[in-house]
């Protein structure tokens, strides 16, 4: 194609070799597993071969000049390469055009053909017209097929790179044309030597843009194809029964909510892109964890979450199912919800069921012995005081008995409530049993818990409950103090602050007494009395030594049985002992 002048001088084979290599590297960036590729690689392979041919043919003068009777079997090398270089473009612009390899049969024929025709007028006929002729049409039919098959290619929308290739092509096959009808300055191989490397230069950019384009047309698709994973999502986040939320994972925006969610989370339908995620959480730290599990698993089930509407105050609980996913080439949360605050206020209820005392709605004794356990280790960590208090309605019985169980429980109600509202939120108020009532005071010692004590009993003391008659009850407590400086124990702490409780009413009711580390001498010497008494009064009937028939009247004169005779009087469905207070037993 171009001039055998190139083989003459070492700068021009340089910068055409760079050219060549050039065009070598760029076959690599054409796009991979498609017919285009092999199309430039075996544009890549004629362009060597028409390489070759140049290195040839100047050979071929030499000999020439020289008078070699090997000149002519070069010419026929130098013929044939030219023959391959038009058969690797016929084959190349047939995989570009048509988009695959041309039959071998058909190939053979044109190859079998044209070395017909080279040996015939080679060696022959002798015609070197004919033989010079044959140098320029060969390449030139394959520059002619190839341009035909990169012009192919120009209905497409990125087809810049196959438009470049196609002039570059048209170029080559009429430059070749040219040197063919011999023009005076394309007979001239000196001035000439740069057209092979500028054809390789421009084959190279021509490549490169086809790739762009490629990445171009492939980015399209890509685009397309989201936008139809878009729409199929949106279908199905609008036509979904339970409320589905859309929102950027960068910036928590909301970009898209179905009907179901925008009802529950109660916004305009136009307003949606205004609100984010994380508007709606009740609970800052509810979101961060979420967030969290988020990032470490990119899914997360079943996360119960305390959310409220951005116009009403009353927050609800909704069980959310949250994954990342690619959203308009952005990364999403895709969040689905369901509203289970029925279930959660009825789990609330069980377990205020299974904690509270359902008459007075405090804390029952289980919950406040398993409560306080933990809140005396706390406190034995950090070194502080804490007291309890045993409180005990005075008479409470007479109250049940003159005005009726009704009103007893009016009772017990009003004393729960005073006691709550006069002691902080961190204290502890259980109902213990019948009509008692025990408090935890954390930070307090004995003196300050008596202090609090002693206000509570005059509160309570101020209470006035009416019957149904419209009658005033009114009525006293006893309060027995216990506290840190005792013990560390919840049952000893419960049954010191109840003794000190029962010596408030020995000594009159309607007091405090506290319960001193002095004290627990005392109790130890009453606990070892009672157990020696009992030991005493055993009965012979629980021993299995003895088995005679016993009485448990043996041994009672029987003047003292008639005087100390039991009378079972019927009193309100009572059973009374008679000269007994039954009040008195508290």
């Amino acid at each position: 194609m171009g001039s055998f002048a190139i083989f003459n001088n070492g700068g021009y084979m340089i910068i055409n070799l760079v050219a060549m290599l050039l065009l070598f590297l760029s076959c690599f960036y054409t796009e991979k597993g498609s017919r285009i590729k092999l199309g430039i690689w075996l544009l890549f392979l004629a362009m060597v071969t028409d390489f070759a041919a140049g290195w040839v043919e100047a050979e071929t003068a030499i000999m020439y000049a020289q008078g070699s009777h090997y000149y002519t079997y070069m010419l026929y090398i130098e013929l044939s390469l030219f023959l391959v270089e038009m058969l690797l473009l016929s084959v190349a612009a047939s995989v570009i055009l048509l988009n695959k390899i041309p039959s071998l049969m058909m190939i053979g024929g044109i190859a079998g053909f044209a070395i017909v025709c080279i040996v015939y007028f080679l060696f022959i006929s002798q015609n070197g017209d004919a033989v010079f002729q044959m140098r320029y049409i060969f390449p030139m039919v394959g520059f002619i097929y190839l341009a035909a098959g990169f012009w192919s290619k120009l209905s497409q929308r990125y087809a810049s790179g196959y438009v470049f290739a196609a002039i570059i092509s048209s170029l080559a096959a009429t430059f070749l044309l040219l040197r063919l009808i011999r023009l005076p300055w394309t007979t001239d191989d000196a001035h000439i030597w740069y057209f092979p490397a500028v054809t390789d230069i421009m084959f190279a950019l021509s490549i490169i843009v086809m790739r762009i384009n490629f990445l171009n047309s492939k980015l399209d698709e890509a685009d397309k194809e989201i936008e139809k994973n878009n729409q199929r999502l949106q279908n199905i986040v609008k036509s979904s029964p339970f409320p589905i939320i859309i929102s950027k994972l960068s910036d928590d925006k909301i970009i898209m909510a179905n009907n179901n969610a925008i009802k529950l989370f109660g916004i305009l339908p136009q307003e949606v892109e205004r609100y984010r995620l994380k508007d709606f959480f009740v609970d800052i730290e509810n979101r961060r964890l979420l967030t969290e599990r988020l990032e470490r698993e990119r899914q997360v089930q079943d996360f119960e979450i305390l959310v409220k509407t951005p116009t009403g105050d009353t927050p609800f609980w909704l069980l959310a199912s949250a994954n990342i996913i690619d959203y308009n080439n952005d990364v999403a949360l895709y969040a689905a919800f369901q509203d289970i605050t029925g279930r959660k206020n009825r789990e609330l209820l069980l377990k205020n069921q299974a904690i509270r005392d359902p008459l007075t709605s405090l804390y029952n004794r289980r919950y406040f012995e398993e409560e306080v356990f933990n809140r005396i280790l706390c406190a034995k960590t950090a070194h502080e005081d804490y007291s309890v208090l045993m409180i005990d309605a005075d008479h409470f019985k007479r109250v049940n008995d003159t005005y009726g169980h009704k009103v007893g429980d009016k009772v017990l109600i009003e004393l729960a409530s005073t006691a709550e509202k006069a002691l902080r939120e961190n204290d502890i108020v259980a109902r213990y049993g019948g009509e008692e009532f025990i408090i935890y005071l954390e930070k307090v010692n004995a003196d300050k818990a008596k202090v609090v004590a002693e206000r509570l009993r005059e509160s309570m003391a101020a209470i006035v409950v009416y019957s149904d008659e419209g009658e005033e009850v009114r009525f006293t407590v006893s309060i027995g103090v216990s506290s840190s400086e005792v013990s560390d124990n919840v049952d000893t702490l419960i049954k010191t602050a109840d003794e000190a409780l029962y010596r408030a009413k020995q000594t009159g009711r309607n007091r405090v007494e506290i319960f001193r580390p002095s004290d627990l001498q005392h109790l130890d010497d009453l606990g070892a009395a009672e157990r020696k008494l009992e030991s005493q009064n055993h009965h012979p009937i629980f021993d299995k030594e003895d088995n005679q028939e016993i009485s448990l009247l043996d041994g009672i004169p029987s003047n003292q049985i008639q005087e100390n005779d039991v009378k079972i009087e019927e009193n309100k469905g009572n059973i009374v002992l008679p000269g007994v207070d039954t009040d008195d037993l508290r």
